[in-house]
């Protein structure tokens, strides 16, 4: 178990072994075969300040992973507020305007073409609330997907998390899976 713990350690911090099969590198290694490039060689290639500075790295990124995690939580807290908020408004005003069309539309019976106009002025500005609405959810449900895939990965991290691994959580961070770029564009048209 340990030795399999070290393996992976290593695997982290070892540098690219000097290549002894080529003719050239081997001359180079036995006429400088001094004593600290033997020890550098044995020690496989790995100088003690490098990895002490690399797991200082290690544990700084490690650091901001998790500020940016929380700090991705807040924001999608403020946006699910945000979204709640706006959806009850549109409802609200979507029942509000139903409810001044009908009572407007049975007072002025004698006017059909003025009250069918108007209503289909609110129609228009009612529908395009509910689709600026709706938008607002796809986006926000699409983000916090992005985030629970974000989240997933940075406490999955750790020093035996395999290269392979890391490179796969690489690749879905960057790619970021969950968000639709049509929609993001749509979203974006929608704002004055």
């Amino acid at each position: 178990m340990t030795e399999a713990l070290n393996n992976l350690i290593a695997e982290y911090f070892r540098r690219p072994q000097i290549p002894k099969e080529s003719d050239v590198m081997n001359q180079i290694l036995k006429s400088n075969c001094t004593v600290r490039m033997r020890s550098y060689v044995e020690a496989g290639c790995r100088l003690h300040y490098q990895n002490i500075s690399n797991i200082n790295q290690l544990s700084s990124s490690e650091a901001g992973l998790k500020d940016h995690i929380k700090k991705a939580k807040t924001l999608l807290e403020e946006l699910e507020c945000l979204v709640e908020n706006v959806y009850g408004i549109t409802l609200t005003s979507s029942l509000s305007a139903l409810e001044v069309s009908d009572s407007h539309c049975l007072d002025n019976m004698p006017s059909t073409d003025c009250c069918a106009m108007e209503e289909d002025k609110r129609a228009d500005h009612l529908d395009m609330d509910v689709s600026l609405v709706t938008v607002m959810v796809m986006v926000r449900n699409m983000l916090k997907l992005d985030y629970t895939m974000q989240e997933k990965i940075v406490t999955a991290l750790s020093l035996k998390t395999p290269a392979s691994e890391l490179e796969g959580y690489c690749l879905m961070w960057d790619l970021r899976p969950y968000i639709d770029d049509d929609v993001m564009r749509l979203a974006w048209n929608m704002c004055p």
